[in-house]
């Protein structure tokens, strides 16, 4: 799937906002909300989220990402060598929004929030690419979240493929 199909996916797609101030009137898309109360949920496109969540009304349901949760997510992820842990709804969309609000706070928290970010990635990425050296069905693996599974895909085809061309036709195990 190209790229930006993908972003166009992504950001038309549905998400849970839970309200961080009392809204009288809100019209999105086509669709009138009216006299909702801070604390209150609501499912909303992700492009509607953002715009909310930019103007301070709205915040991702299960909050955003930051440092400590990230953090915690990595150890989690260290702790379980051979299984993937499970990440949160929208997850990788949510870091990259994280990224992009600490480059603006300053550089020593951007690093911090970019380091724990690649390391987690690069362990889920090791976990991936020896599930398809195995060359398992992506619905055997356990919290495998759309992003990953688009790669596991394509990485799975290219083990295949190389297997082929070097004689190991039916794979390593096969």
């Amino acid at each position: 799937m190209p790229q930006n199909t993908a972003r166009i996916e992504q950001i038309v797609s549905q998400v849970r906002v839970k309200l961080t101030r009392d809204v009288a009137r809100l019209r999105i898309g086509g669709r009138e909300l009216a006299d909702l109360r801070q604390g209150s949920q609501v499912t909303l496109p992700l492009w509607a989220m953002e715009k909310l969540w930019e103007s301070g009304l709205a915040e991702p349901v299960g909050g955003v990402i930051d440092l400590p949760k990230l953090t915690q997510l990595l150890w989690r992820e260290r702790r379980s060598p051979v299984e993937l842990v499970e990440l949160p709804e929208r997850f990788y969309y949510s870091v990259a929004s994280a990224l992009a609000g600490q480059r603006e706070k300053g550089a020593d928290s951007y690093k911090a929030l970019a380091q724990a970010y690649r390391d987690l990635v690069s362990l889920r990425m090791s976990k991936l690419l020896a599930f398809a050296l195995r060359g398992l069905d992506p619905s055997l693996i356990r919290n495998m979240v759309d992003e990953e599974r688009e790669l596991y895909l394509r990485v799975r085809e290219a083990v295949e493929s190389w297997l082929e061309s070097i004689g190991l036709g039916g794979g390593i195990g096969g």
